[in-house]
């Protein structure tokens, strides 16, 4: 009997490094290791990328286009809400690919998938109340400290974990930023 192996192509290849990156980090994926996984040489990897640097752009460009965006605030509930919601859903979906928020936080690898995400979070901040240039501030904000919180994750038993930990500040910086719409204006320290 003989058999027959789907053709190769970038969606597989970018399916099993990202296999490997989830389960043996950044540092493990190599070509070598991405052709093990496909059951091929690493030669017939080169008809489709150039090298590693390509195949780590395809998994940040496969990264960004999967980020969930869950559904816009509605009437019955605040703004703010959706904004915790999308932060706490992308939290998660980083927290489970590791390899992600080091691929973010580097910034060599700017991808066009990452419009998506960004124009959704953009949106519900506008929502919430924030004019153009607070929504991009509070976007950045938010995204440190997603990354702070991804980055120097370090379990301990006698703490608690840092989901709690980051859905504590989460809700705290997002409800100080909705506020701070309210406010009046602050005056320019330097007049």
């Amino acid at each position: 009997m003989t058999y027959h192996r789907r053709p190769l192509n970038r969606q597989l290849i970018v399916a099993a490094a990202r296999r490997v990156a989830d389960s043996d980090g950044l540092a493990e994926l190599t070509l070598r290791r991405v052709a093990g996984e496909l059951g091929t040489g690493q030669a017939s990897l080169y008809r489709h990328i150039a090298d590693r640097a390509e195949l780590l752009g395809l998994l940040a460009e496969d990264l960004a286009t999967s980020f969930p965006t869950p559904g816009e605030s509605d009437e019955h509930g605040p703004a703010a809400d959706a904004v915790v919601g999308q932060w706490e859903a992308m939290y998660a979906y980083l927290a489970a690919h590791p390899w992600g928020a080091r691929v973010i936080a580097e910034g060599s690898r700017v991808v066009d998938g990452a419009h998506s995400v960004a124009g959704h979070n953009l949106a519900l901040l506008r929502a919430a109340g924030l004019d153009d240039d607070d929504a991009a501030r509070a976007y950045r904000a938010l995204w440190h400290l997603l990354l702070g919180h991804l980055l120097n994750e370090t379990p301990h038993p006698a703490t608690p974990g840092s989901p709690g930990d980051y859905s504590w500040a989460l809700r705290r910086l997002v409800a100080g930023i909705v506020r701070a719409t309210d406010a009046p204006a602050e005056i320019d320290p330097g007049s």
